[in-house]
């Protein structure tokens, strides 16, 4: 099994790389939502599903929306510990499982199981055939509601996590972006829960101990910030009915019709104020690579979903592919460097914007002085016809693409309910990426991407 540290990571991940290009072509009747259902349980948990009737597999998540953007300073790193030791085992009242049990429920007949930690939630999902949608089920919902935390298994997990961390920490693309989460979101006391590290600091990771971690686990996994997203040939009051009996030992399950209303909303609060723009900043480093390591990120708070459209065009005319401007310029007409793009990254309130190059420490100020022109040029000049034409076609091949997979599928759908608490249709997002207009693109640029916006993190080659 694998444990990504960083979902969200700015170079590849599912919601910030949109991939060129495919056939023009609309959505057909078996690539949109075929009557996606929602239901929400006496507990709380929310049941997300939609039937694909051709589908002989399925995707299925656990989706728990606790990030580290919920720790407190001496729990840093907690929800990704967490996400590590449930699959060390669980014990309900009906079974117990070791890691190794844990490990054959699926893979035993040909299912995947994994698990990932973002700023804003966790999740545990799995790929598997039509005939083992129960005991994948089951399985999750032990793993959410009983998992063990033995105190010989948090030592091991701790020394993995921490090795992990070194590892992390030899690979320059992968800091770079924990300097710049220090820029965006401050350091020390006064800093945002977004700033810190998923996977936490050495320091914290030593002094977290096994009943913070319990006590952590029961204060966060409680139902009301549970969703169950499922897509594949699955009938969704059948699904609603394995998860009541799967879930029905959750010490939560039959919470009052009251108290779950005070819980949703504590949940919703979640006493987390959205970030706020800072001055920009520079950080510079050395490590012992090879190349030099530039990025550059903006911070653009409170998007709209308009806004999204229209940065997710942006994002491509500038540095998403082999045709955007800046490797264009940077890469293939001036032959700088071998990687330069630009990436838009989701957080629950809003959206970070990040260029990225490497390349020899002796082309620095002319890659620098390539960026900068590119960026004033697309704050200050309409883009293209051209540019925007085809901006469009990608959002659209990658959202539709997507859609031809069970897991984004289910995704999506999970998404839908935790960032915008209903079900955004293909054909709404394909008309929202068609609204997106030259003017909608230079004014975004102008008022989040100008040059004073951009906070920078260098990491240059030690002296040998």
């Amino acid at each position: 099994m694998k444990h990504r540290l960083r979902h969200i990571r700015r170079k590849a991940s599912e919601t910030v790389r949109t991939k060129p290009s495919a056939p023009k072509r609309t959505p057909s009747s078996s690539q949109t939502f075929t009557n996606p259902e929602k239901t929400t349980l006496a507990s709380g948990i929310r049941v997300v599903s939609e039937q694909i009737p051709s589908a002989q597999s399925f995707a299925l998540g656990a989706w728990i929306d606790v990030g580290s953007c919920d720790e407190m300073p001496q729990e840093y790193g907690i929800t990704h510990f967490i996400e590590h030791l449930v699959f060390r085992g669980t014990a309900s009242p009906e079974r117990k499982r070791s890691s190794v049990q844990i490990a054959n429920v699926l893979e035993s007949v040909g299912g995947y199981l994994n698990a990932f930690t973002t700023k804003d939630h966790t999740c545990y999902y799995v790929r598997a055939l039509d005939a083992h949608l129960v005991r994948s089920l089951e399985l999750l919902a032990d793993m959410c509601q009983h998992p063990i935390f033995r105190e010989a298994d948090v030592e091991k997990e701790r020394k993995i996590i921490i090795e992990e961390m070194k590892s992390l920490e030899d690979e320059p693309e992968e800091m770079i972006n924990d300097y710049l989460d220090e820029l965006l979101f401050g350091k020390g006391k006064k800093a945002h829960p977004y700033a810190h590290p998923i996977s936490g600091t050495t320091e914290t990771m030593n002094a977290i101990n096994r009943e913070g971690i319990a006590q952590f686990h029961q204060r966060n996994y409680t139902p009301e910030r549970m969703i169950i997203a499922a897509s594949g040939n699955i009938d969704h009051k059948w699904l609603v009915a394995q998860i009541e009996q799967a879930f029905a030992s959750s010490p939560k399950a039959k919470m009052t019709a009251k108290a779950r209303v005070k819980a949703q909303v504590q949940s919703a609060h979640r006493s987390i104020s959205p970030p706020k723009r800072r001055t920009a900043a520079t950080y510079e480093t050395t490590m012992p690579t090879q190349q030099m390591h530039f990025s550059q990120a903006a911070l653009v708070p409170e998007m709209s979903d308009r806004d999204y459209y229209t940065l997710s065009a942006l994002n491509i005319i500038l540095g998403d592919g082999m045709s955007s401007r800046l490797n264009q310029v940077v890469r293939e007409k001036h032959g700088l460097c071998y990687s330069i793009y630009s990436a838009i990254s989701e957080i629950r309130q809003s959206v970070i914007f990040s260029i990225y190059a490497g390349f020899e420490p002796q082309q620095r100020e002319k890659i620098r002085k390539l960026i900068h022109k590119e960026l004033r040029r697309i704050a200050e000049e309409p883009v293209s016809k051209t540019e925007l034409r085809r901006a469009k076609e990608q959002l659209k091949s990658s959202l539709i693409m997507g859609l031809e997979s069970l897991s984004g599928r289910m995704t999506l759908l999970a998404k839908s309910e935790l960032y915008l608490g209903r079900f955004e249709s293909v054909e709404e997002k394909v008309a929202a990426i068609e609204s997106v207009s030259a003017q909608d693109i230079l004014d975004l640029a102008h008022k989040y991407l100008r040059e004073e916006d951009w906070h920078t993190v260098c990491i240059a080659p030690e002296e040998s």
